[in-house]
């Protein structure tokens, strides 16, 4: 019986091979003549996760082919796999390249293909695969108080029907993409035909079993192509070597790639690899994109901003808040989790804190406003997937996108909390020793006796126009003498040193708000 069974899928592999023949003559267009250039994607050199790194190596490697458009393109996958969300963002943008730009994707599965790196695969239209390929092991697992846990059933749920829904796309089983995802699924071929069976329906004797329930199903190379997930089988071949200046330059020789090994590829003429090569912005993206990253980079953000607060004038921490900013900024437009509303909003958050602090007076309703735009725009930069989450009724759960975004807000949670004890910290111990420091800060007691008092009512105080002069530099705080008094009062611009002569031009409380004669 097996060897009938197997005797079957062959039978079925040769005439699957002549569709598939049919199927890349009619989807891979090439020159006769030539040059035909292919373009290369790899993810993964077996320890390597997907991320939200890789997500940006992915998009801009696609921008840059949609501009230099390849016959087709090589995705070489070699992942254990990584987060969910990212994936079907790559998943998406790889059919997008296929079906809206005309330029299919053949995957070429270089030893793994787990998990995400499973739906990646799916999302071909084309899989080839190497002698120890294995392809499975998606079950999706959670992030719990720094543990790995397995997700709960309703999240298990959709991720399972995703999954069955990228396999269907390319006309690939979606049962078994199932079976990759949830262990209980238990799958036979029956008929000649893949079943799922029910939760009480027994195993014939007659049945070829593809996966018992509470197993994850993880195919190999040959299960691939005898249950039709796997499109190419490439035997191991000895082949010439990609040299390190080729490697550098991203292109090198078509016939040094196992693929053209495969008769189609072989008659393909003056084919050449043009490999994309990420630049070092794209390195750099890739990398404060990460929620680690961009993590730091927040709590980079609130220290700064604490302690430019006081501080005097502008100096070194507001400079380096506005670093911290401004990379925050990049990686979330790199992954396309801001757009321009943030940015205008966080621009008018600014702009609106700035007017308080030095055009108005005392601190009010602009402030406030401010201060919320601010806060609205940084929350929706930090926490990518907002505008994709969804919600399944039927299964009580999140999509991708949700999950996503409930990890980086415990992400920013967690910054939040370690940058409330910082600040806790330099409050207690650094800041006052930075105002002792300062050049800018009055030093000495002002005693009584010298006419120094703790505040005056306004009725006591000076009439608007007034002249007096500055006994202690105002920066922009300080005293100033009038018919032999000393007021408190506050510069309206410029810092006013001591001697210097100055007007009344508003009174705000107890101080007086003054400005030099000179301006």
């Amino acid at each position: 019986m097996k060897k009938l069974f197997f005797s079957f899928f062959l039978l079925i592999s040769t005439l699957f091979g002549q569709g598939l023949e049919d199927s890349l003559t009619n989807y891979i267009k090439y020159n006769p003549d030539g040059p035909n250039r292919v373009g290369h994607l790899k993810i993964g050199d077996h320890e390597s996760q997907i991320g939200q790194g890789t997500w940006v190596y992915i998009k801009n490697g696609l921008d840059y082919y949609k501009k230099n458009k390849p016959i087709f393109i090589i995705l070489e996958l070699n992942t254990p796999g990584g987060q969910v969300f990212a994936a079907q963002k790559i998943s998406d943008a790889l059919k997008e390249m296929d079906i809206q730009h005309e330029v299919p994707i053949v995957c070429f599965i270089n030893n793994w293909a787990i998990s995400a790196g499973a739906m990646l695969a799916y999302s071909c239209r084309y899989i080839s695969i190497v002698k120890d390929a294995s392809m499975g092991a998606a079950q999706p697992l959670m992030q719990t108080g720094g543990k790995t846990e397995i997700a709960s059933e309703k999240v298990n749920s959709a991720i399972r029907a995703d999954f069955a829904n990228r396999a269907s796309f390319y006309e690939r089983n979606p049962l078994i993409a199932e079976a990759m995802v949830d262990p209980d699924f238990v799958l036979v071929v029956r008929d000649e035909k893949i079943i799922e069976l029910q939760t009480n329906e027994e195993i014939k004797s007659t049945d070829r079993i593809i996966t018992k329930k509470g197993k994850l199903l993880t195919l190999n190379a040959k299960e691939m192509m005898e249950l039709g997930v796997a499109d190419i089988f490439l035997k191991p071949e000895k082949l010439s070597s990609i040299t390190a200046m080729e490697k550098m330059e991203g292109k090198w020789p078509a016939f040094k790639e196992l693929l053209f090994e495969y008769p189609f590829f072989t008659h393909i003429p003056h084919a050449e690899i043009d490999a994309y090569q990420p630049d070092w912005k794209t390195k750099f993206f890739s990398l404060i994109a990460t929620p680690v990253v961009s993590s730091v980079l927040f709590l980079v953000l609130m220290i700064s901003f604490y302690m430019e607060l006081n501080t005097p004038g502008f100096g070194v921490p507001g400079v380096i808040g506005l670093m911290a900013l401004f990379c925050i900024l990049l990686g979330s437009f790199a992954i396309e989790a801001a757009s321009w509303l943030e940015l205008i909003l966080l621009l008018a958050g600014i702009g609106l804190i700035l007017l308080e602090v030095f055009v108005i007076p005392g601190f009010g309703i602009t402030g406030i406003l401010g201060i919320i735009l601010s806060v609205t725009a940084l929350s929706l930069i930090l926490l990518p997937g907002l505008k994709g989450i969804s919600f399944d009724f039927d299964t009580q759960t999140f999509n991708a996108a949700g999950s996503y975004f409930f990890e980086r807000l415990v992400w920013l949670a967690g910054t939040l909390v370690i940058g409330v004890i910082i600040l806790a910290i330099l409050a207690r111990f650094l800041v006052p020793k930075i105002r002792v420091l300062s050049p800018i800060i009055h030093r000495g007691e002002q005693e009584t006796e010298k006419g120094f008092v703790a505040g005056r009512r306004k009725e006591e105080l000076p009439e608007i126009g007034t002249i007096g002069i500055v006994v202690s530099p105002l920066r922009p705080a300080g005293k100033v003498e009038i018919e032999g008094d000393f007021y408190d009062a506050i510069s309206s611009g410029r810092f006013i040193e001591k001697g210097e002569k100055v007007t009344i031009v508003g009174i705000e409380g107890s101080k007086m708000i003054v400005q030099d004669i000179d301006s």
